[in-house]
């Protein structure tokens, strides 16, 4: 069982199949208010570091960092339908078969996602289907992005990995059979990796493109101001007093071995509003349990609590 907690940045796709509507949907949520991310206290005492093992050095930061405003979404007819477009998608589609694109808009962060749900999650298969190389898939998804304009400034090439995959099971033999490829895209922002959202394309049989997802925020490009951050030692303590910015499901980890601390900045779920792009902690660790490990990440607010009141 993967017991990987699942980040939403890149988990439309589970939320666009079960949503029911037309060709264009708009996925309303809470109104924007003007809350930003909540930031924890720092812990007065250092206690236990409770299920992490701390195997990395601390990274060497600045004492501040700037911090952006969000724009506000533009949750107009004409920008829905000029996204629509961009895929062949009209709202005109009343009733869209599983073999329809669709695109899915996310109305408190601009946030959108064009899936045909039949090619990307195919229901079942009885053989491979025949998907392009790594570098074929990269070269696709880029050439993708830049004619339709959706290659912003500063995103970055990250990985290709298996997207959507089935299994077909008799009773001596299970056979695996991949069904897409994701090209995932990252941003930076004055050279610090944005976490939690991105861009990602996923490419079915022959090379085409049978799903994209845009969970990045459009923001100031003129920093509100420089805010102070808590050193990474003081991160660390938060890390193991359980203050962090996603708090995990229920796991019985036996340890978790911190293997690379950075720095960098956090976007919020896409059904959320936000206010401000912070700086956050990121923890790299790797999970053991029962002589089984994987590879997690812990989000820690970078933020002194000081800071935060300027802000709101």
């Amino acid at each position: 069982m993967n017991r990987k907690v699942l980040l939403t940045g890149f988990a439309i796709v589970a939320l666009g199949l079960i949503v029911a509507g037309v060709g264009l949907t708009c996925l309303q949520q809470a109104a924007p208010g003007t809350r930003i991310i909540d930031i924890p206290s720092i812990p007065n005492i250092i206690g236990s570091s409770g299920p992490y093992l701390l195997a990395a050095p601390f990274p060497v930061v600045n004492d501040s960092y700037p911090v952006y405003r969000t724009v506000l979404p533009d949750n107009s007819t004409e920008e829905k339908r000029r996204i629509g477009d961009l895929f062949g998608v009209s709202e005109d589609v009343k009733k869209p078969e599983r073999t329809d694109g669709r695109v899915y808009y996310y109305t408190n962060s601009g946030a959108f996602q064009y899936i045909i749900p039949a090619k990307a999650y195919p229901y079942a298969t009885h053989r491979q289907p025949d998907l392009p190389s790594d570098e074929e898939a990269r070269e696709i998804a880029t050439n993708y992005l830049l004619e339709r304009g959706l290659f912003p400034a500063d995103v970055y090439f990250e990985d290709v990995g298996i997207g959507s995959s089935c299994q077909n099971r008799s009773p001596t033999s299970i056979t695996v059979y991949n069904l897409t490829k994701d090209v995932r895209f990252i941003k930076k922002i004055q050279g610090l990796r944005v976490y939690t959202a991105g861009i990602t394309v996923s490419i079915g049989e022959n090379g085409e493109v049978v799903a994209v997802s845009n969970s990045l925020r459009k923001f100031d490009p003129k920093p509100v101001r420089d805010v102070k951050i808590v050193t990474p030692e003081q991160a660390y303590q938060r890390l193991s007093a359980g203050d962090v910015m996603i708090q995990p499901l229920s796991e019985n980890y036996d340890k978790l071995v911190v293997t690379n601390i950075s720095l960098g900045y956090w976007m919020a779920t896409q059904t959320e509003p936000q206010n401000y792009i912070v700086p956050v902690y990121v923890f790299s660790c790797n999970a053991l349990w029962d002589g089984k490990s994987e590879e997690v990440f812990r989000y820690v607010p970078a933020v002194d609590p000081s800071e935060v009141q300027v802000l709101t």
